[in-house]
């Protein structure tokens, strides 16, 4: 048991999982420790964490006593996820990545909305980049204008309308009360327990992208509820310039992003889902299946070659062949993670 009051029975348990990237998870997991006030559960699921952090997180583990669940293999995001959803007893889950800061006194907002509203799903208001706190990545969102609407609409003829509130905004743009809201992102997110008794457990079919919507839409479809909590603050801490990955981070995030998984995740919501097929949600995210692997890694090599750049040709060959390398090993890794996944599930 982690948490102020010792004595006091814990409501929450706290899953931490990997999210993009290894190099800030140190920072994440003090965070949680330093600003988190009220008794709670910690489990932590590392997903083949480098072995220096694995070590620098089981030393941490005995001393606090928590729970570490090791894996030798890169996890999905809901692999992750359900196995610490299984270790977990209290009414109340946390769901939060290993990249995610948190700020003083972030978990006592949610479990009082919970538990004053009796909603299924609480989420706060997430932030992105330094410095901290300040500039909002998520505020709630859409997946639809009209749910009932869309839940009404034929399978195979919904059309998905996604929105994400407040993106780029200053965090005093945000209203102050509590906000109804159709989705929310995993970076962190408080869930009634009981709910997965009617939604099932996290869709392990969905592998890496959507899964989000995936699970607010399954607790709305079952009759649930998703609030914002904007007192609760989180930050995102989302790789770029400032806090790029490290070398050691490309191999998971690699796997993570693979434009193979993410065409599996969205064959996959849109059955599950019945959405129409050729609708421009869906092809607009089929056109950017590689810009993750742009922006974390193919620009930051690049970046790392500044004689390179001055000359144009030259930057345009060594361009093509670092994006042709850095797509070909991420195809090579997936394959790889795959087929480790198969044998491991079998």
């Amino acid at each position: 048991m982690t948490g102020a009051d010792v004595n006091q029975e814990p409501l929450v348990t706290i899953v931490v999982s990997p999210r993009d990237r290894f190099s800030v998870a140190q920072d994440a997991l003090l965070s949680i420790f330093e600003h988190t006030t009220v008794p709670y559960r910690l489990v932590y699921v590392d997903g083949a964490a480098p072995r220096a952090l694995r070590e620098w997180i089981a030393t941490q583990a005995e001393a606090r006593g928590f729970e570490l669940i090791s894996s030798e293999r890169f996890l999905t995001p809901n692999e992750a996820r359900n196995i610490g959803l299984r270790r977990a007893r209290t009414p109340y889950v946390v769901f939060i990545e290993n990249d995610v800061i948190c700020s003083p006194g972030w978990l006592e907002p949610l479990l009082a909305c919970a538990q004053e509203t009796g909603v299924e799903v609480v989420a706060p208001l997430t932030c992105q980049h330094l410095p901290l706190h300040t500039q909002v990545h998520q505020a709630g969102g859409l997946f639809t204008s009209d749910v009932a609407a869309f839940f009404a609409t034929p399978q195979g003829e919904r059309i998905i309308d996604e929105a994400i509130h407040h993106q780029g905004d200053t965090v005093d743009a945000v209203p102050a009360g509590r906000a109804e809201t159709q989705c929310c992102e995993f970076h962190c997110v408080l869930v009634r327990r009981d709910v997965f008794e009617r939604t099932g457990e996290f869709d392990e079919q969905m592998v890496n992208t959507k899964d989000h919507l995936d699970f607010s839409m399954s607790v709305i479809a079952t009759g649930g509820k998703v609030l914002l909590e904007p007192r609760s603050v989180v930050t995102f801490l989302l790789p770029n310039r400032v806090r790029p990955l490290v070398a050691q981070d490309w191999p998971f995030f690699l796997v993570r992003w693979s434009p193979r998984r993410q065409r599996r995740s969205f064959e996959r919501f849109q059955v599950k889902w019945g959405l129409k097929a050729d609708q421009a949600y869906l092809k607009r995210r089929d056109r950017k299946l590689y810009w993750r692997y742009e922006e974390g890694v193919v620009k930051p090599i690049l970046k790392r070659l500044p004689l390179v750049q001055r000359v144009p040709i030259l930057a345009k060959a060594v361009g093509a062949l670092v994006r042709r390398g850095v797509y070909a090993a991420g195809a090579v890794l997936t394959f790889r993670a795959d087929h480790r996944r198969v044998r491991f599930r079998a």
